[in-house]
């Protein structure tokens, strides 16, 4: 959601939904035409839809009312963050093999590599990245792509979807690199971590050296 006055409407549509325009104006004190400016939004995000309900008969002019979308219950309310940390922590510290912990460690990297390399194009790394970068920010994560000195595609995270994970073990950093590296078919680095006071995580292509990756 765009705007934090859209998430009462959007709370009240998914305890008591299906609603109409009036019944959510008086639900929540506000005019119909507030209520019709946060819906218009919320549909257009997807999270909300809209439905014609005739009267018995069919006769007369169609009832709207608003329900909230599969999405937005997938979407809302869900916070993996401390489960996240709790399986981390047991991975990294109950496991003591090295070898067995290299290996899962390349198993996740590997699983999540493949939701993303399924849904991009093309053999170009640049152009992986871009859309590597666009995948991203449909998730809700703020990445953008952009071009370093004109010569090379640069991801920049200004938020991290592993924040509460990584500052626990900053292993997940080089975690997500290499499952990026896997995305894309291109060596990266990360040249500035926002753990470190940036405003945000950047993954530059690593040098080639004698046609191979660095």
């Amino acid at each position: 959601m765009s705007e934090s006055s859209d998430r009462p409407l959007l709370d009240l549509i998914r305890r008591e939904g299906p609603l109409t325009v009036a019944e959510m104006a008086d639900r929540l004190k506000v005019t119909a035409t507030a209520v019709r400016n946060r819906l218009t939004r919320l549909v257009e995000s997807g999270l909300i839809e809209r439905r014609a309900e005739h009267e018995a008969g069919g006769r007369g002019r169609p009832k709207h009312t608003y329900r909230a979308s599969a999405e937005a219950q997938k979407r809302l309310g869900q916070n993996y963050a401390e489960l996240a940390v709790v399986l981390w922590d047991e991975l990294m510290s109950e496991v003591d093999d090295p070898k067995l912990r290299r290996y899962l460690f390349g198993r996740i990297t590997e699983r999540m590599a493949a939701l993303y390399k399924s849904q991009l194009q093309g053999d170009q790394w640049e152009g992986r990245l871009v859309q590597l970068g666009s995948i991203l920010h449909e998730r809700g994560i703020e990445a953008e792509v952009t071009w370093s000195g004109g010569e090379a595609p640069v991801l920049k995270q200004h938020s991290c979807p592993y924040y509460a994970l990584a500052e626990v073990d900053r292993a997940v950093c080089a975690m997500e690199r290499k499952m990026f590296e896997k995305v894309v078919g291109r060596g990266l680095r990360l040249s500035q971590c926002r753990l470190d006071g940036h405003k945000s995580c950047d993954f530059e292509a690593k040098p080639m050296i004698s046609g191979t990756v660095a």
